[in-house]
């Protein structure tokens, strides 16, 4: 367990890292390369990721506030975060295919322009995300909570959904349900 407080990882290769309960305050990851590392119980404090290379990297019940994704390298963009919390996190404009962010808490982020084909947001609590012009088409969404996923601007051809929260779909169309 290291505390890492505006610290530079510019430009350093990780591979095959694991990083166990650090605390990444104010640091910097710019143009970094991550490769199949993962972060246990890891807290992201505005920490700046541009240009950044995540490739296979898993987080797993960390805290992430402020987090700027869609800064990253597009290229290879592969991450997995699994009982997370996400507090005002953009991960608009990237290309997220198979992404998984089941049973984690994400706060005011916003997927803009995001490909999320068979994404997995099982058991997720999504109050105040914002999706947008998102492809959403097979993503799961059993079990989540406080979503707003408007289907006139987003894809969710064979999405999955539970029951009451499914009924959020409909909250744009000016319906009265009895």
């Amino acid at each position: 367990m290291y505390e890492h407080v505006k610290t530079s990882f510019a430009g350093q290769i990780f591979e095959e890292k694991t990083f166990d309960h650090d605390q990444f305050i104010e640091c910097c990851f710019a143009n970094a390369q991550l490769a199949f590392c993962s972060f246990k119980g890891c807290n992201f404090s505005l920490t700046t990721f541009e240009k950044c290379q995540l490739h296979e990297v898993r987080f797993e019940e960390c805290k992430i506030v402020g987090g700027d994704f869609y800064l990253c390298e597009k290229r290879l963009f592969s991450i997995e975060m699994k009982g997370c919390k996400l507090q005002s996190c953009n991960f608009s404009g990237l290309k997220m295919k198979k992404t998984s962010f089941q049973g984690s808490f994400l706060n005011e982020c916003d997927f803009k322009e995001t490909e999320l084909i068979e994404g997995d947001f099982r058991d997720c609590d999504l109050a105040g995300t914002l999706f947008h012009q998102c492809n959403l088409s097979h993503a799961d969404f059993r079990g989540a909570m406080n979503y707003a996923v408007d289907p006139r601007t987003n894809t969710l051809t064979k999405g999955k959904f539970s029951i009451p929260e499914a009924l959020s779909l409909l909250k744009g169309f000016d319906i009265t349900l009895h």
